[in-house]
């Protein structure tokens, strides 16, 4: 059993969707703000010790490279289709604004995260593309 199987971010991903293959081949961006993108809310069940004042984190992905990633999606349709082909139960699609940006990123740097997927599908593996956390 490997650190990753004892420990990972986000169980409830990682038991419906397993890990994520290999994401690295599709293509590079950098979105320069996370303002006016969607992130999937859940309940954090003790795993991080940041979260929001309702006891929420936003849904994070791991790679085939190891590397944690923030899910964000460019409007709320795509972060349902996520959810619906997911089926988490409890997760909220919440825009990013300023209002809570900075505490998206907290949690999430918190979490180790080293960057972005933009709609990410299950059903495929693929993303539109990757960017950088800010």
């Amino acid at each position: 059993m490997t650190d990753r199987d004892k420990n990972p971010i986000n169980p409830s991903l990682h038991e419906r969707a397993g890990e994520l293959p290999n994401l690295m081949t599709q293509s590079r961006t950098s979105n320069p703000s996370l303002t006016n993108l969607w992130v999937l809310l859940i309940q954090n069940e003790g795993e991080l010790t940041a979260q929001d004042s309702d006891g929420r984190v936003p849904m994070m992905a791991r790679a085939g490279d190891d590397r944690t990633y923030l899910l964000v999606f460019k409007n709320v349709v795509k972060a349902r289709q996520f959810l619906s082909a997911q089926e988490v139960a409890g997760a909220e699609p919440r825009m990013v604004v300023r209002a809570n940006h900075d505490d998206i990123v907290r949690i999430a740097r918190s979490a180790g995260v080293v960057g972005t997927l933009l709609d990410y599908d299950p059903k495929t593996h693929q993303y539109a593309s990757t960017g950088a956390l800010a």
